[in-house]
């Protein structure tokens, strides 16, 4: 019987074999270049290091911003103003960049228009609208705003103000309160015919808030006054 022929595989072969070689390539290449992987290494790991650090600092400033937001309203619930926009100003100065210092804008922006400090009110309550956070409050923001640019007999705008508030809004009862100013300016900017439509379509909308509907049957008798 024949004996299989045995393989003679040199170490010749062995050598060139193309898996061996590129393994050895590797480790070359790795021991040529082992101080610059290890900085590598060493350069991600720092910076793993800081990501986390900044991230960890970020979550403690929005919570300190946040608590400091919080004793800000109970002061203003209290009708302790003075010590509210003390608070409110230290927390935009000391928190920017949080969608708390954002809110202090606001709230700052609305005691200045309580108080009928017009342009303060103005600065702040603009600034608000300008910031990322304007979506939480952005109906009250526009209404104060509107309400300035009516006192100044500048209707266009205030009727403005509340159109580009309208765009974003998404709460029925917010929207419908939005559509009774914007019916007001129109009234009194001499627009009956716009305002007619208006209030007529918002009187006639189902669940409408009794208060609301009221406003509007106020308004269309304001029309034919």
């Amino acid at each position: 019987m024949l004996k299989p022929k045995k393989n003679n595989i040199t170490k010749k072969e062995i050598q060139k074999d193309p898996l061996l070689e590129t393994i050895d390539q590797l480790q070359a290449k790795v021991e040529k270049n082992k101080k610059l992987y290890g900085k590598l290494v060493v350069g991600a790991l720092a910076l793993i290091v800081v990501i986390s650090f900044l991230v960890r600092n970020n979550r403690l400033n929005n919570f300190e911003a946040d608590t400091a937001l919080g004793i800000a309203l109970i002061s203003i619930d209290k009708r302790d103003f003075t010590s509210a926009t003390f608070q409110l100003e230290n927390i935009i100065n000391d928190f920017e960049s949080t969608s708390s210092s954002d809110l202090a804008s606001f709230y700052l922006g609305k005691i200045h228009y309580s108080n009928n400090d017009i342009e303060k009110a103005r600065n702040y309550v603009g600034k608000y609208l300008k910031s990322s956070s304007k979506s939480i409050l952005h109906e009250a923001a526009s209404k104060i705003m509107a309400d300035i640019s009516f006192r100044e007999n500048d209707l266009y705008s205030a009727i403005n103000f509340i159109d580009l508030s309208l765009n974003d809004c998404s709460s029925l009862f917010n929207c419908r309160s939005l559509e009774l100013k914007k019916a007001f300016y129109l009234i009194e900017n001499g627009d009956l015919s716009a305002a007619s439509e208006l209030l007529l379509s918002l009187k006639d909308q189902k669940n409408i808030d009794p208060g609301q509907k009221k406003i509007a049957e106020e308004l269309i008798g304001k029309l034919s006054s």
